[in-house]
């Protein structure tokens, strides 16, 4: 039988899969330079990752490449998951939604930048040909939250004006927008100048009424959302700058767009003089006190009266108190650069007294219908209470709003207290896109947590009592009824899909019941806090409630879980943000279990919450800056920075297409400076931190105005010390590793930074500075020195080299590459001697399997280079390049690729001394999911060679599943270093299929988002598998008798479909791997997806249990359905 051929290329190919889709690997523009102000020099029409918006946490819009107007309707792509609409430069109001009878959808108002010109028949809009475009720079200042865009525009030949476009959402003002443009025309003659409140923009609203006023040149535009009755009123007025005759005005009503109404100017104008045009917009709802319209045309004739420049001003001044508090990242201006382009994003889309939460995007975009998920509470919601408590307490505060809804949600489904909708909207009731009762349930204990952490944070009881506990309470009183008594005395929670959207309908899903068991100790704890008496029940249930631990110590997703592909951080949220988890070992080796069966293709906050964790329990490496890497780089897109919500551009593994600009990725990426390396931890009685710093973020970051409970706090980390400062407030207690001091006005209290990447070790390449040629968005050089196996650098082609530089030179003689899922074939060893001149010392054939261990005699080296050819893209896991004086051992491992449940196999290491010392206290553990593990011992004398043999079963009843094999080899090093190796594998295991009988597809394992489909009839067996999109795979163990070429007959459904719209009907593929090889199937046409047809291919298979997958590799369509395979 092959050793781990088969595995290997399949965990190849799904590695590429990851950069399959339309993938911008690069991060943001900004790398240098301004980190307040962004600019982008390249039109680029048509593109909405290039698009800014500007909000002031009321009223939003996005705005065209040209600066201002509407585009839409096709140009920019289709959005996402449930409207499935066209991405558009959206108009946005908090809180103005429209009931489609189920659930709320956020509603788009008319767009009210729209200020165009026109000459002879050429109109400058958001429309205007590329190549009429010149000297483009727009620019977004996230200081004063303004968008200006300069170019020249050139509609005919000899014919040419400099424009220039401001707009701005007024930060003083909430009811009021400005947009300001001028034009210095190359020509003399009459130009059209159009102000427009464009009803191309409005969606899901419908127009009440309109009307121009030429006489004032104010346009307004009435609004109502039919369902829900909320009315919406925009007026804008034109206001000419200085010099400006208008020799005409003309009211602009179109007879089919009610929700359009303007003015139109004509005006003289006279080659190289200036002119200005200055737009006031009022936007007012029935949701805010007074009479929209009233409000809206006052906010107009304010803003008048007002003139731009004390508008801005007071604007301006509204901006730079919000900066006042930051984090600022030194010396780092491209991280700068993501730290305020995601506060900017959730400052835009929030303001105080307005009690509305936040969708995914913010106000940036209708993407996910502007519902509010958990993303605000869990995602959005800490990073603003750090810095700015009253525009986190919006958040908390709609949960109150929407009280009564969730008690009437709670009593339809038969239960006490308040349910709220996953689908949250003003109305708050259940129903719409997903039920009120098993379905995501962790909602209500994310709601909970975040009540909590407010008042923790603010020590606010009046508050408490009034919002917090109602809210406290009510959860509390649904997980009490929720929960079911079990005969084995523990309260179990059955049937409920969990923060992994992959598995649903389970049983005592870890996270979800971890987060039941916080919210009943919160809402106990809370009523003590007002003097009130805690139902006992909620105290009793907590500490009884059944949370899965396996043999190892690690929690299952839920009881029965084997290691399937999960979608986002699911069981790792049970050490942060819920704080279950306490015991930083079980926490790590919870990371561990699920860091390389999270989707890469999810969305953009897993990583972020896996860098607080890892932040949090601190081993040796620099594992936090990996994941901290990974929690906002592969998702910045464009000039101006903004989240995307996955590292693609198009549909992943279980995705549709992502959300843009994706707050709730920006709120995660803010958590890990506060909670990740301040170690900042809500706490009643004291503020508590954990200061900790990788090396590579060795300028410091500073925290400037932490907010605890009504003072204001400046917190240091440098790469030694924490300095903490109390700037305002009364003396408070605080709390850190080495105990509990007071902090006083005037008195900075310093404490030592943790440097986990300062633990003993012989290994050179931990930490150090490195580079590559290339790098995929989700696997940075930096995770190829962590520390930790599980992270990867992964080149982008298949040459490349990898360069560590160790912070002084020294003597080595070997590298070791524990690979990740992709491998070259050949590989050359440089070092870098101390005088600068580079030699070869080693190079060869990557084996096909196990670990490359590189020798050569020992050298002192500056840096060692590998470079990498041929095969697929190098991925490294981890480097080592021990010190050639002290121990170090090589070892290789031999393992089956697959394995059936209940029946015994072999894994066999081998230990080879080559170090420059004996290795001493040689401990080798095997780890595999299920907990299963071996610590035989030894002592590996210089030159000698130990053998560890395992022999394994696999659970008789164990579900198909992908199993990870991880090996781990310690000895002592010199100087109290323990030193390790780490061998890894994957085992398919399965119940092999005899070649001769079909395999059927749904009883296979299925990965990246693949799942069983029943809805069409023909199939055989129980079912199908279906959303088979990039990324998604089906693996089969199939025992073969006789080594040699083997036929593979494939059953299938393929007709109109695919992820998102256009569906189209074609020819599709997806690629087979068996046998060590791979090749892309065509699967035709088959008339309908009631209609199974069947393709063939032939592969060499060797003897034995066999690994074969189907797979939606990169440059595959996928979108099939899939019945079964044969192997003949």
């Amino acid at each position: 039988m092959g050793k781990l051929t088969v595995a290997a290329m399949a965990a190849a190919l799904l590695v590429t899969t990851a950069a399959g889709p339309q993938a911008d690997a690069a991060p943001a523009g900004p790398g240098g330079g301004d980190a307040w102000v962004l600019a982008n020099s390249t039109y680029t029409p048509d593109d909405y990752i290039q698009e800014p918006f500007v909000g002031n946490g009321y009223l939003a819009q996005r705005l065209s490449a040209i600066g201002a107007g509407f585009e839409g309707g096709g140009e920019l792509g289709v959005g996402n998951w449930p409207l499935y609409n066209d991405r558009s430069t959206t108009a946005l109001v908090a809180g103005v939604y429209e009931n489609t009878g189920t659930t709320d959808h956020i509603s788009t108002l008319p767009t009210w930048s729209d200020l165009s010109f026109a000459v002879d028949g050429h109109v400058l809009d958001a429309d205007v040909p590329a190549a009429q475009v010149s000297e483009y720079r727009q620019t977004l200042d996230m200081r004063t939250g303004t968008v200006t865009t300069t170019f020249r525009w050139t509609p005919a030949p000899g014919r040419s004006a400099a424009v220039r476009y401001e707009v701005l959402a007024n930060r003083d003002r909430m009811h009021l927008a400005q947009v300001r443009a001028s034009i210095t025309p190359s020509w003399t003659g009459d130009l059209a100048v159009t102000s427009l409140l464009n009803g191309a923009g409005a969606q899901r609203i419908t127009a009440a009424g309109r009307a121009v006023d030429t006489a004032t040149d104010t346009a307004t535009v009435q609004l109502v959302t039919p369902g829900r009755g909320t009315a919406v009123a925009e007026t804008a007025r034109l206001v000419a700058g200085p010099g400006v005759r208008v020799s005409r005005r003309d009211a602009v009503l179109p007879g089919d767009d009610a929700a359009t109404a303007g003015t139109q100017w004509t005006v003289p104008v006279r080659s190289a003089l200036s002119y200005e045009f200055t737009k006031y917009v009022g936007i007012s709802t029935s949701n805010d006190p007074g009479a929209p319209a009233d409000v809206a045309r006052a906010t107009v004739d304010g803003a008048v009266a007002t003139g731009w420049q004390r508008l801005v001003g007071a604007h301006t001044a509204q901006w730079a108190a919000l900066w006042q508090r930051h984090i600022t990242v030194e010396g780092l201006p491209a991280v700068q650069t993501a730290v305020n382009s995601s506060f900017y994003l959730l400052y835009s889309s929030l303001r105080e007294g307005v009690n509305f939460s936040i969708p995914p995007a913010g106000l940036s975009s209708d993407n996910y219908a502007g519902v509010i998920f958990w993303d605000a509470d869990t995602w959005m919601f800490p990073s603003l209470l750090v810095l700015h408590p009253e525009l986190a307490r919006s958040i908390v505060r709609f949960r109150y709003d929407t009280l009564a809804a969730a008690e009437a949600n709670a009593r339809s489904a038969g239960y006490r207290g308040g349910s709220w909708a996953w689908d949250d909207g003003p109305t708050g009731k259940c129903g719409g896109l997903a039920p009120c009762s098993h379905y995501e349930d962790h909602l209500q204990a994310d709601i909970s947590l975040a009540q909590w952490q407010y008042y923790q944070a603010t020590g606010d009881t009046d508050w408490l009592r009034t919002d917090g506990y109602p809210v406290l309470r009510d959860v509390a009183e649904f997980w009490a009824s929720r929960v079911t008594p079990g005969a084995d005395g523990r309260y179990h929670i059955h049937e409920v899909t969990g923060p992994d959207e992959y598995t649903s309908g389970v049983d005592d899903e870890s996270a979800t019941n971890a987060g039941a068991v916080i919210a009943l100790r919160n809402a106990t704890a809370a009523a003590r806090v007002l003097g009130l008496s805690p139902d006992p029940s909620w105290a009793a249930i907590a500490e009884n409630i059944f949370v899965a631990t396996d043999a190892d110590g690690t929690h299952p997703e839920y009881p029965g879980y084997t290691g399937q592909p999960v979608k986002q951080a699911d069981t790792v949220l049970m050490t942060y943000p819920f704080g279950y988890v306490t015991d930083n070992q079980v926490a790590a080796a919870d990371l561990d279990r699920y860091m390389p069966v999270t989707d890469t293709g999810g969305p953009a906050m897993t990583a972020s919450v896996e860098a607080v964790v890892a932040a949090q329990v601190q081993r040796p490496g620099c594992l936090a800056y990996t994941l901290f890497q990974d929690s906002y780089q592969p998702f910045l897109r464009g000039a101006f920075a903004q989240f995307n919500e996955t590292q693609y551009l198009t549909p992943s593994g279980g995705q549709s297409n992502p959300a843009f600009d994706f707050a709730t990725g920006a709120g995660g990426f803010l958590q890990t400076f506060a909670y990740g390396f301040a170690g900042l931890r809500w706490d009643s009685g004291a503020l508590s931190l954990n200061p900790t710093l990788p090396p590579q973020l060795s300028p410091g970051i500073t925290i400037t105005g932490l907010q605890y409970r009504g003072r204001a706090v400046d917190v240091h980390i440098g790469l030694d010390r924490t300095t903490v400062t109390l700037m305002s407030g009364t003396p408070v207690a605080l709390s850190t590793p080495s105990g509990t001091q007071t902090l006083r006005w005037g008195r900075p209290v310093t404490v030592t930074t943790a440097r986990p990447d300062l633990a003993p070790s012989d290994n050179t390449a931990r930490c150090a500075p490195v580079s590559a040629s290339s790098a995929q968005p989700v696997n940075q050089p930096a995770a190829a020195v962590d520390g930790n196996a599980v992270t990867s650098w992964a080149a982008t082609g298949t040459s490349s080299s990898f360069t560590v530089t160790p912070d002084k030179p020294v003597r080595t003689g070997h590298a070791s590459v524990v690979w990740g899922a992709t491998r070259p074939e050949s590989y050359t060893v440089r070092v870098q001697a101390p005088s600068g001149r580079w030699q070869q010392v080693a190079a060869g054939a990557v084996p096909a399997t196990g670990t490359l261990d590189a020798l050569w005699p020992p050298v002192t080296a500056r840096a060692v280079q590998l470079t990498f050819d041929g095969g697929q893209p190098a991925s490294i896991a981890e480097l080592t390049v021990p010190d050639a004086s002290a121990p170090d051992l090589v070892a290789t491992l031999d393992a089956p690729d697959a394995a059936a449940p209940g029946s015994p196999f072999q894994i066999t290491q081998t230990l080879r001394s080559v170090g420059g010392a004996d290795a001493r206290d040689v401990k080798t553990e095997l780890s595999l999911p299920s907990g299963w593990s071996a610590t035989p011992g030894a002592a590996a004398t210089r030159g000698a060679t130990v053998t560890n043999t395992w022999t394994v079963t696999a659970p008789a009843n164990q579900p198909p599943a992908r199993v990870p094999l991880t090996v781990t080899t310690t000895w002592q090093g010199k100087k109290n270093a323990v030193d390790q190796t780490t061998s890894t594998a994957a085992l398919y295991v399965a119940p092999p299929v005899p070649a001769g009988t079909v395999a059927e597809a749904e009883q296979a394992i299925l990965s990246g988002g693949a799942s069983t489909g029943r809805d069409h009839p023909g199939y055989t067996g129980t079912g199908f598998v279906d959303h088979l999109y990039g990324g998604a795979a089906i693996t089969a163990v199939v025992s073969v008798p006789a080594a040699g070429p083997h036929r593979v007959t494939v059953r299938y459904a393929n007709w109109t479909g695919g992820q998102n719209p256009p569906y189209l009907t074609e020819t599709r593929t997806i690629t087979l791997v068996a046998g060590g090889t791979a090749r892309q199937l065509s699967l035709p046409v088959t008339g309908s997806w009631d209609t199974w047809s069947t393709v063939t291919a032939d592969v060499p298979l060797p003897a034995g249990n066999d690994v074969v997958q189907l797979l939606v590799a990169p440059g595959d369509s996928g979108s099939i359905n899939l019945d079964s395979l044969l192997v003949g």
